[in-house]
């Protein structure tokens, strides 16, 4: 595998970048900075390999393209409560007036360097990456370890595997929210993409984009993708929310698809995780840099974030988030690449 000094962050720490190979000249680079992919190249149809990836500006500690916690989307009101004890969070963003921790806040997993050991698998190349948060970073209780593998598979695999394990009650919810374009280096707004998800429900947002605690059926909805739909075909393509996918045993199982009909490029996304962030992109623009100082456009490039459900940590019913002194925090997401 091939690895480099890649540059510094903003404030002055050093960053290496690591490439993973997969089979036909795909590739994968990422830096042990956030985790954040600065290139994922595939082929399409016709065997031509280009970056499907869109990360948000290394040289500003963005969320876009990195590795999401402690707890990824939002935490209503900065505030949470485990076993009578409540915890308050430094808010990072007020949508409607309404404060709330996004992405695990300033102290996140994004702007961390975390320590990388590359490897061999006999799918394909490996990178190892593991921190520690420590006990009350960003506000959340516990000494938190944690470990993500990355492994680029000969069949053109991403797959993304979490531990964690904590030494007093925390929540945990993890993610990775790097961008998708499938038409490569063309950078065609993502609205005539085919998108497909494997929900018959969802969780509606309200004030402040948090969830109401409903989960909603999806049908006669803007928000039935069962069967493939255009991202732009509905709500001028404007998506960003928690599907509820129809696995919730912790298998690993098909959560979304999405088909660039220019270029053929296909990606699926497997996941253990219940649910799944579709964002289109739609709020996009041309303040906001990519990773290559490109400027950004609306819908210039959607997430398939799987997930918990947002704000789980504050609604009574929804799948528990809490780990707990003893537990292993265990997920799996796989990005299937192919061409049609």
């Amino acid at each position: 595998m091939e690895t480099r000094e890649y540059g510094k962050t903003a404030d002055g720490r050093a960053i290496k970048s690591f490439l993973l190979r997969g089979g036909n000249g795909a590739e994968l680079e990422v830096l042990d900075y956030g985790g954040k992919v600065r290139r994922l190249s595939v082929p399409d149809r016709s065997g031509a390999c280009e970056n499907v990836a869109m990360s948000l500006d290394f040289t500003k500690p963005g969320f876009g393209g990195s590795l999401i916690g402690r707890y990824a989307n939002r935490i209503a009101g900065g505030r949470f409560a485990i076993d009578g004890t409540e915890y308050r969070l430094p808010s990072n963003i007020a949508p409607d007036g309404m404060p709330c921790l996004l992405h695990g806040g300033s102290a996140g997993f994004h702007d961390k360097i975390w320590e990388a050991r590359p490897f061999e698998t006999a799918e394909g190349d490996a990178l190892e990456l593991s921190l520690l948060s420590p006990d009350g970073e960003g506000g959340f209780p516990g000494n938190l370890a944690v470990k993500c593998v990355y492994t680029f598979t000969k069949g053109n695999v991403w797959r993304i595997e979490w531990t964690a394990t904590t030494d007093k009650a925390t929540p945990v919810n993890f993610t990775h929210h790097v961008y998708f374009n499938l038409s490569g280096e063309a950078r065609r707004p993502v609205s005539d993409e085919a998108v497909r998800i494997a929900a018959g429900s969802y969780t509606p947002n309200g004030v402040g984009q948090i969830t109401t605690g409903e989960i909603a059926s999806v049908e006669g909805t803007d928000f039935d993708f069962r069967e493939p739909r255009a991202v732009g075909e509905r709500m001028n393509g404007a998506y960003d929310c928690n599907w509820v996918l129809s696995s919730q045993d912790g298998s690993l199982a098909f959560a979304a698809s999405a088909e660039d009909p220019v270029t053929g490029r296909r990606l699926e996304a497997w996941t253990t995780e219940k649910g799944m962030q579709f964002y289109s992109g739609f709020a996009l623009n041309d303040s906001l840099k990519d990773q290559f100082g490109r400027s950004l456009f609306p819908l210039a490039a959607f997430a398939f974030e799987t997930q918990a459900h947002p704000d789980s940590v504050n609604k009574p019913g929804w799948p528990d988030t809490v780990l707990r002194p003893g537990q292993v925090f265990r997920s799996a997401t796989e990005y299937r690449f192919s061409a049609v």
